[in-house]
């Protein structure tokens, strides 16, 4: 039977370590590097904010023109009304010149038919005093054109103020005497004699009556 001889066998060991390493690099080598960003965009990620954009010459001229015919537009207005108040204006006094006239119209109207009526009463008076005859004659011609005055003031809203007999009121009465109501047989407060007749036109005072009033 045979020597049997051993055989010593090398068993290369696995170094782990190196191993790791080298994986490690081959993957550093394999893996793709990272696009390069530029700073402005991750801050403008970061913020959040969008991109600020230019402004053009025309955007901004567009609001002056805007500002400029708002201001166009409120002078033509400013001038159209003014064009209207100075018409009205001219209106108003037109028609103050009208108004005017018409009254002075009016007033001479009024004086011219009171003077007519006046004439009337100077014709009876001439009538009365070219009249021949007695005292009489004369004295009724003087009734005549009292008369007629008396007409032409009832005509014009003159009445005669009655006063005698009645209480004294200084609204349409002025004394000018007092006696005692004793002796004049009258209530206290009464007017006694009227001295002038007093008239009024239309419930005003044109003349007061003068009176003698008991006391």
């Amino acid at each position: 039977m045979g020597r049997q001889v051993r055989v010593p066998i090398r068993v290369k060991q696995r170094n782990e370590k190196l191993e790791r390493v080298v994986t490690e690099d081959r993957r550093a080598v394999a893996e793709p590097e990272p696009a390069v960003v530029e700073q402005r965009e991750v801050d403008r990620e970061r913020s959040g904010d969008e991109p600020r954009i230019r402004p053009t010459a025309e955007q901004v001229a567009a609001p002056r023109r805007t500002e400029t015919q708002e201001a166009e537009r409120l002078q033509e207005e400013l001038e159209t009304w003014r064009d209207r108040a100075l018409r009205l204006q001219a209106e108003m006094e037109n028609f103050r010149k009208r108004q005017q006239r018409l009254a002075n119209d009016q007033t001479e109207a009024n004086r011219a038919r009171l003077l007519r009526n006046f004439l009337t009463i100077a014709d009876n008076l001439e009538r009365a005093l070219r009249a021949e005859g007695d005292e009489e004659s004369l004295r009724e011609g003087v009734v005549i054109t009292y008369r007629s005055l008396k007409q032409i003031l009832r005509q014009e809203g003159v009445e005669q103020i009655e006063a005698e007999g009645e209480t004294f009121d200084p609204t349409w009465h002025e004394a000018v005497g007092t006696v005692p109501y004793q002796g004049a047989g009258a209530d206290e407060n009464t007017i006694v004699e009227v001295i002038r007749d007093g008239y009024r036109l239309d419930d005003r005072l044109l003349r007061p009556s003068r009176v003698i009033v008991a006391k």
